[in-house]
């Protein structure tokens, strides 16, 4: 009876913080998918009907930092004249935890970075207009390493570096 306890409790041991971290990352996927859908769609909107075939840069983050806690986007970030309101975003819940931006450049420019995204292709340089949307997300709501996330017009996958840390 002794060593069956000892083994559960081990095993409690082992699974209870690896649960823990993943039922904690599993949260934020729902919000990074629904928002690089939004994003994308909303990118792909402005190029063919405000932008002249350009998409528009949003390089101050909003939230200016990630909230574990959630942080009211529309209110926040929606704001009559700002480039989130130019761009119509709608997120499909209000509360969000991660800070987004997006960078995007001009027909034969160079991305000269592009967070935890695949590189463009041929050489970087890329022959229409192009943009790349970062999430940065507290996952662990400590204030320590940052989760990034990534997605771009070159490629269409969701890319992350430090997910789960």
């Amino acid at each position: 009876m002794m060593i069956v306890v000892a083994l559960i409790g081990v095993l409690a041991a082992i699974v209870v913080p690896s649960w823990t971290g993943t039922a904690r990352n599993k949260k934020y996927d729902p919000e990074i998918s629904a928002m690089f859908t939004e994003l994308t769609t909303r990118e792909e909107q402005y190029k063919s009907e405000l932008g002249n075939g350009s998409y528009l840069a949003i390089t101050t983050a909003c939230p200016s930092s990630p909230s574990p806690s959630g942080i009211d986007f529309n209110t926040t970030c929606v704001t009559s004249g700002s480039s989130w309101a130019t761009l119509r975003v709608i997120p499909t819940d209000s509360t969000i935890r991660c800070s987004y931006k997006i960078t995007a450049g001009a027909a034969g420019s160079t991305p000269s970075s592009y967070a935890p995204c695949a590189a463009p292709p041929t050489n970087r340089t890329l022959s229409g207009a192009w943009y790349w949307v970062l999430a940065t997300c507290d996952m662990k709501g400590d204030g320590g390493t940052n989760a990034t996330f990534c997605i771009s017009s070159w490629d269409t996958k969701q890319y992350n570096a430090n997910y789960g840390l």
